[in-house]
């Protein structure tokens, strides 16, 4: 399985992999004729942050599944490779438009040729039928809400668990509530400052206030902090992005979370509903690499009340948050400069 998205190789193989993996996720993109600005935004995400090589996208010739099976093989017969490349095609199919019957067909073919799991090619068909609970919660459970729970109730034990129960059914934890809100109180520059910042800034409810969200939620949202991400479409894709970088899952689960939410419409969580074609993969990409740089997996391996009273500068320097090179872009300033 994919876990880590460092691509530690030599240059010449790192190039020859990624020419001919491009290949294939172009043979996506063209299926129905010329590639769409998305698709190739997409290609072009994984050729600079992810590949770093000097690639003609637009002259690249498609791949037909037998043949990219063929030439990856004679460069590197390391599974993890094809596994991948089934990944990006997937995400490619998902960028493509609505699912379609073709998108199924041609990640199909290329899984039987590569002989790997088509674990990504399950969870491109459930995309396309009518079983999308089905969807919803293998998402979950695959995907960094899982992990976050998992953390929480490793961290907090059955306090955790009854923290979890009580968001879930509407009631309000004045004691967890409290203990979020004198976060606003940490001094100025400090991590649960910031962290307390951002949920005031947009409007957010803190955990154990009614409409606030579980304990487990929390993590991503100090992802957001740490990493500088806003909280548009364009952003949560990301911070997504960020979080498959560092975490010890496969990315390809950890994206699906936000591919279905915002690109593919098919609402993941209980606050806000899914909607189509808001995902920019630019920031998906870039999220990605930044993460890479991270040196713990910020949703299972750190606590944050461990460190909420230190600055955040010296956070970030501790978990190797390198600067992300762009401002965070915030819902509401959208609104603002659409009105």
């Amino acid at each position: 399985m994919v876990s880590r998205l460092q691509i530690n190789l030599p240059d010449a193989e790192r190039e020859a992999l990624g020419r001919v993996g491009l290949a294939g996720l172009k043979a996506m993109a063209s299926l129905h004729g010329t590639p769409s600005a998305k698709t190739m935004a997409a290609m072009t995400g994984v050729r600079d942050h992810l590949l770093h090589i000097d690639l003609d996208l637009e002259s690249l010739e498609p791949l037909p599944p037998q043949e990219l099976a063929r030439r990856l093989i004679a460069i590197d017969s390391d599974p993890q490779w094809r596994e991948r490349i089934l990944r990006g095609m997937t995400l490619i199919a998902m960028f493509d438009g609505d699912p379609s019957a073709d998108h199924l067909r041609l990640l199909s073919d290329t899984a039987r040729a590569f002989g790997v799991d088509d674990a990504p090619v399950a969870t491109y068909r459930r995309t396309m039928g009518k079983r999308l609970m089905l969807l919803r919660l293998d998402i979950a459970r695959r995907s960094f809400l899982g992990a976050a729970v998992k953390t929480t109730l490793r961290q907090e034990g059955l306090p955790g668990a009854l923290a979890i129960a009580k968001v879930l059914l509407g009631q309000e934890d004045k004691a967890m509530a409290s203990r979020y809100r004198a976060l606003a109180e940490y001094p100025e520059g400090s991590f649960g400052r910031a962290y307390a910042d951002f949920i005031l800034r947009n409007g957010f409810n803190f955990p154990g206030e009614v409409g606030g969200p579980p304990p487990p939620a929390m993590l991503h949202d100090c992802c957001h902090v740490l990493g500088g991400y806003g909280t548009t479409a364009k952003e949560e894709g990301g911070v997504v992005g960020f979080q498959a970088g560092f975490e010890k899952l496969d990315p390809f689960d950890v994206l699906m979370f936000v591919m279905a939410e915002f690109e593919l419409g098919i609402g993941t969580s209980p606050y806000i509903p899914g909607e189509k074609n808001l995902l920019d993969p630019e920031y998906i990409f870039a999220g990605i690499e930044h993460g890479t740089h991270v040196n713990t997996d910020l949703l299972t391996d750190m606590n944050p009340w461990d460190y909420f009273a230190d600055p955040l500068v010296d956070v970030r320097q501790r978990f190797n948050v390198l600067p992300r090179g762009r401002e965070p872009e915030f819902a509401d300033d959208v609104v603002e400069q659409g009105d």
